[in-house]
């Protein structure tokens, strides 16, 4: 069963929407059911149907699709909680989700079992990973200073951090976790702050918090 909650964000003005999937269960029947309960299925279909102009679309019913689909969905449960109405989400050119004619921003992350979709004002973005995720191979690709940063903060909020900010910036990692480094960290709090610094010379601060056996990164910086 896939199960749609309000997933809790330490930044006030960004709303992040989950769908929450047992691993091994039929989640391409339980996103047909979650959708259309949920009142989201033909909105998720006219994005799908507008984005499959472009061939890249995951085919319909195939368990890609269904994390597609529930990310399309959340994002449209979170754009609803905001107040905005009439969503469309595209594409950008990098490949990045965003909402049509709006100054929101909006980020989706997946991982296993788990689907969320964040819509705030400027530029966001949200990465989510299992807290128990095997790190073993992840430390060796941090820098020396991050690595010594594992003693008080873990391996897995390094890396959802600057995934986070990667997105929030519209590009994405680029495959290396090293264009990214950690450059500034406050503990203080219940949701940590990460700055991460981009290829722009910009900090992008990110709030790095656990929920339901998960670490969430979610970064936000104002519109140029």
């Amino acid at each position: 069963m896939v199960v749609p909650s309000r997933w809790p964000c330490p930044i006030d003005d960004i709303v992040i929407w989950s769908f929450a999937f047992d691993d091994g269960e039929d989640v391409v029947e339980g996103a047909h059911e979650a959708l259309m309960d949920g009142g989201l299925a033909d909105g998720v279909t006219a994005d799908w149907q507008q984005l499959s102009e472009g061939g890249d679309v995951p085919p319909t019913g195939s368990p890609r699709w269904a994390e597609w689909a529930l990310g399309r969905g959340a994002v449209r449960q979170a754009a609803t909680a905001v107040g905005l109405t009439d969503v469309r989400v595209e594409r950008s050119p990098e490949g990045a989700p965003v909402i049509a004619d709006s100054a929101w921003g909006v980020s989706i992350a997946h991982t296993s079992g788990l689907v969320l979709g964040a819509v705030g004002p400027g530029r966001i973005g949200v990465d989510v990973e299992k807290a128990d995720r095997d790190v073993t191979r992840l430390v060796r690709a941090l820098l020396p200073g991050e690595r010594e940063l594992t003693v008080s903060l873990s391996a897995i909020s390094i890396m959802v951090a600057k995934e986070a900010a990667a997105k929030a910036t519209g590009q994405g990692l680029g495959g290396s976790l090293a264009r990214w480094p950690v450059v500034d960290v406050e503990l203080s709090g219940i949701a940590p702050r990460v700055g991460v610094a981009s290829a722009a010379a910009r900090v992008i601060d990110v709030r790095i918090y656990e929920h339901s056996g998960y670490v969430t990164g979610v970064a936000s910086y104002p519109n140029d």
